[in-house]
């Protein structure tokens, strides 16, 4: 059986790879001005605009949201959003609209820029029944709407299905900064605290992060740079680098058993195992497959027989 290193830092910076397409998506680019992040989803630039203190996104922004289906009428002007349980129509420069035949107010109406139909994104997102959170240090306004199977996976009884459901989840960052990776990693790393599924640390390249899941959103409470300096953590004692920053705050894990996994896409295969403050350095991490079907909604986290018992 092929022993893992936990955390290799010369392996995760030596080659750029894929990572799964929720992490892609989410860690693309550095907020830059206003920022829209749509269920993990960075938008374009051009598809963001701040006007009078609100911001405004285009409507095929909404795409992210998941089940909306779109019409346009070029005769009354009007754009159509209709979800499962939502109908919306908006009337371009009208600050009335029409969610399921009752009428409401809105502060700007939408408009066209740049060839593009502009919505306001708190209404429409919340009207959706999403939600926005604007964080002010970042400019970045996070929508979120987890899907259907998300939210039924997250309550799941079991670990595997419930844990995959955390790292899917819409993120929100209420921090004063955002950490970037240098580059794209080799693996991505996840260690949940035995027998849990609502907080988790993730590890991509040279940053480490803690989430809590809170109201079916996972909500970033701390990271960190992580350096080539050789450092022993008292904490964190499965990262063997020193911290070059850190912004939030991170519980006592010291003494805390860890469900590991080390997702290595190149092979789409996790190794797994549970690691201690005594055994970390020495575990040997069993190896699984990732099914195909799982792969495409980004479900890597396994089974971990050991975690129950």
């Amino acid at each position: 059986m092929k022993k893992l290193v936990l955390f290799s830092f010369a392996v995760l910076c030596s080659t750029l790879l894929n990572l799964p397409t929720n992490e892609v998506a989410a860690e693309a680019q550095s907020p830059k001005g206003t920022q829209v992040v749509v269920n993990n989803n960075y938008l374009d630039s051009n598809d963001i605009l701040n006007k009078n203190n609100q911001v405004f996104f285009s409507l095929t922004s909404l795409k992210s949201l998941g089940g909306l289906t779109f019409a346009w009428n070029n005769t009354t002007k009007q754009v159509t959003v209709k979800g499962s349980d939502t109908n919306l129509k908006l009337t371009m420069n009208k600050k009335v609209a029409h969610k399921n035949r009752t009428l409401v107010s809105l502060s700007t109406g939408p408009f066209i820029h740049n060839g593009k139909t502009m919505i306001p994104l708190r209404f429409v997102a919340e009207a959706l029944d999403g939600s926005v959170t604007w964080n002010q240090k970042t400019q970045t306004a996070f929508v979120s709407k987890p899907s259907t199977k998300l939210l039924t996976d997250v309550k799941s009884s079991e670990l595997s299905t419930a844990r995959n459901a955390a790292i899917n989840l819409p993120r929100v960052s209420k921090l004063t900064e955002y950490f970037e990776p240098s580059m794209e990693a080799a693996s991505l790393q996840y260690y949940f605290p035995k027998n849990t599924k609502d907080r988790f640390i993730e590890v991509n390249n040279n940053v480490i992060r803690y989430y809590q899941i809170t109201k079916n959103t996972a909500y970033l409470k701390w990271q960190a740079f992580i350096s080539e300096k050789a450092a022993t953590q008292d904490n964190l004692y499965f990262i063997n680098r020193s911290f070059t920053k850190e912004n939030g705050s991170l519980p006592n894990f010291k003494d805390t058993t860890f469900a590991n996994f080390r997702w290595m896409p190149h092979i789409t295969s996790t190794g797994y195992g549970l690691i201690n403050k005594e055994n970390w350095n020495d575990v040997v991490f069993k190896e699984t497959e990732v099914p195909h079907t799982d792969l495409k909604e980004n479900y890597i986290i396994v089974d971990t027989p050991e975690d129950n018992n």
